[in-house]
């Protein structure tokens, strides 16, 4: 499960720290090229989707931030639980090149990698 709560951060932070943050169709598609199946893919943007009103309105509030995000792991965590194992290992290697590459982008490691 830390692994879970480590991936879901990492995509929200991946995200989040791009001057524009990607579409759901471009994540979609980031995913589905991972390895992880168009239906997994598909849930995982549609949780994602249900708190982008929520982040949009918490921007620049830490603790409001935190708390929808905290939200979302709860849901995408459970949302996981229910897909294939196939699908989960692809996910967990996607946000592993996503935390490399913004590793390699921030000249240090992502928030919360040590967790």
């Amino acid at each position: 499960m830390c692994k879970l709560f480590v991936a879901v951060a990492l995509l929200a932070i991946t995200a989040s720290a791009q001057p524009t943050p990607p579409t759901a169709d471009q994540v979609k598609a980031e995913l589905v090229a991972a390895g992880v199946s168009e239906t997994a893919a598909a849930g995982l943007i549609a949780v994602g989707e249900k708190y982008k009103d929520q982040f949009i309105a918490a921007k620049g509030d830490k603790e409001a931030g935190k708390n929808v995000f905290d939200q979302l792991r709860t849901d995408a965590e459970a949302y996981i639980k229910t897909q294939p194992e196939s699908d989960q290992t692809a996910f967990v290697a996607f946000i592993q090149n996503k935390k490399a590459e913004f590793e390699a982008n921030h000249g240090g490691p992502a928030p919360l990698s040590g967790v």
